[in-house]
C-alpha cells in the first residue's frame, strides 16, 4: 500500500515538472532575446540613414521672353509662273528643279534667227538716215531747205529709231529670263517643243519673302502689333530657329473664329534651307526679362495645382513651395525662394521627402544664352 502512494507522488512531479519547461519556452518565445530587439531596433534607423540619388542643376541668371505660339505653314510672296513673251521652238533649257537663279538670268532659250535678220535691217535703216539727217540738218540750219522738208526727215528718222526698238524687243522676247529671284520649282518645258505665249515654262519660288499666316485669339490683339520680334522653326531642320516679325495685323477680329490674322515674315538674311509648304511653328514674342534666376523646368514637382523644388543643402533635400513666372521649353523664370548659384534637383525629386539624405551623383551646369534664355550645352561633372 505504502508503494503505490509513492508512485502516484512521483507522476505528479513529473507532470508539474513538464508544465513548468512548457511555460519557460512560451515566455521565451513571446520575448526574443535582448540581442535580437536590438537588433530590431536598429533596422529603422539604417534605413533613415540611406543616401538618395539625385542629380542637380545650378540656378543662373539670364534673359526669358513671354510668347504666344502657334502652328502654321510658310508661304512665299513670290511664287511666279514663267510665260514666254513669244512663239517659238524651245532651242536651250539652262536650268532645272531646284536650282537657284537670279532676277533676270538667262533661264531658256527660243528659236531667234528670224528676229536676228529684223534686228539687222533695223538698225541699218535707222544708222542710215542718221547719217541722211545729219546733212539735212547742216542744209536747215543755213535755211537751204524749207521747214517741211526738214520736218519730214525728222519723222523718217523717228519711224527708223521705233522700228530698230521694236525689233530689238522681238529679239529679246525670244531670250526667257527669270522675273524674280528665287529656286525653280518646276520646269514644264523641254528642248524642241514649240510653244506660244500660254505656255508655261517655269515654276519659281522666292525664299526671301517667306511668312506664315497665324490666327491670334482675340483677347491678345492689345498686345499683337507690327514690329514685335518672333522666330519660327520646323521640324524638318531641328534645332533651328529664324528670326522674324510680325509684319501685318489685321485691323478686324473673325465674328466666328474670335481671333484675327497676323502675318509673320522671316528675315531675309537667314542662311540656313527653308522652303514654302513647310509646317512650322511660329512665336510672337510679347515681352523680355533680362537678368532674372532661371531654373530647368525639370526642377518643378507638382502636388495638385501647388508647385514646389527641392534644395540641395549639405547633402540634406529641402522642399519648398515655389512661384515662377515666364517660362520656355526648358527653363522657368523663379520670382523668389532660389537665388543664382543655388543648386535645385531636378532628376530624383518625385519619390524624396523633405528633410531626406540625398547624394549627388551628377550635377547639371546649364550655360545659359543671355539673349535667348535657352542653354547652349549640358555640362556634367
Amino acid at each position: 500500500m505504502q508503494l503505490k502512494t509513492l508512485s502516484l507522488s512521483k507522476v505528479r512531479r513529473s507532470v508539474a515538472n513538464f508544465a513548468i519547461g512548457f511555460l519557460a519556452m512560451s515566455l521565451v518565445a513571446c520575448n526574443p532575446p535582448a540581442a535580437k530587439k536590438d537588433e530590431a531596433k536598429k533596422k529603422p534607423e539604417e534605413s533613415e540613414s540611406v543616401e538618395i540619388p539625385v542629380k542637380v542643376a545650378i540656378a543662373n541668371k539670364g534673359e526669358i521672353a513671354s510668347y504666344l505660339e502657334f502652328d502654321s505653314v510658310l508661304e512665299t510672296e513670290s511664287a511666279v509662273t514663267v510665260f514666254p513673251e513669244s512663239n517659238g521652238l524651245v532651242v536651250e533649257v539652262l536650268v532645272e528643279v531646284g536650282d537657284s537663279v537670279e532676277r533676270d538670268q538667262v533661264i531658256a532659250q527660243l528659236e531667234n534667227e528670224e528676229q536676228q535678220v529684223n534686228l539687222r535691217e533695223a538698225l541699218s535703216r535707222f544708222k542710215h538716215l542718221q547719217s541722211k539727217f545729219q546733212r539735212t540738218q547742216d542744209l536747215y540750219d543755213r535755211n537751204l531747205i524749207n521747214q517741211q522738208e526738214y520736218d519730214t526727215e525728222v519723222f523718217d528718222l523717228e519711224q527708223a529709231e521705233i522700228a530698230y526698238e521694236r525689233s530689238r524687243l522681238r529679239l529679246e522676247d525670244t531670250i526667257i529670263r527669270a522675273p524674280v529671284s528665287g529656286v525653280v520649282s518646276e520646269r514644264a518645258t523641254q528642248i524642241g517643243e514649240r510653244v506660244s505665249g500660254s505656255s508655261p515654262l517655269f515654276s519659281l519660288l522666292n525664299t526671301d519673302d517667306l511668312f506664315a499666316m497665324v490666327n491670334v485669339p482675340g483677347q491678345h490683339a492689345p498686345s499683337i502689333r507690327p514690329g514685335l520680334k518672333a522666330s519660327i522653326e520646323s521640324e524638318i531642320i531641328e534645332s533651328v530657329s529664324y528670326p522674324a516679325e510680325v509684319k501685318l495685323v489685321s485691323p478686324a477680329i473673325n465674328s466666328t473664329s474670335g481671333t484675327m490674322g497676323v502675318k509673320v515674315s522671316i528675315n531675309p538674311d537667314h542662311s540656313m534651307p527653308i522652303y514654302p509648304g513647310m509646317f512650322v511653328s511660329v512665336k510672337i514674342i510679347l515681352d523680355t526679362k533680362n537678368d532674372v534666376v532661371l531654373i530647368p523646368k525639370s526642377a518643378i514637382v507638382h502636388e495638385g495645382e501647388r508647385t514646389f523644388i527641392y534644395k540641395v543643402k549639405e547633402s540634406i533635400a529641402e522642399k519648398q513651395p515655389f512661384e515662377f513666372g515666364y517660362s520656355n521649353e526648358k527653363y522657368v523664370e523663379s520670382l523668389g525662394g532660389v537665388e543664382s548659384g543655388e543648386s535645385v534637383i531636378v532628376l530624383g525629386h518625385n519619390a524624396l521627402k523633405d528633410g531626406a539624405k540625398v547624394n549627388v551623383v551628377t550635377q547639371a551646369q546649364p550655360t545659359i544664352d543671355r539673349k535667348s534664355g535657352e542653354d547652349d550645352q549640358e555640362a556634367e561633372s
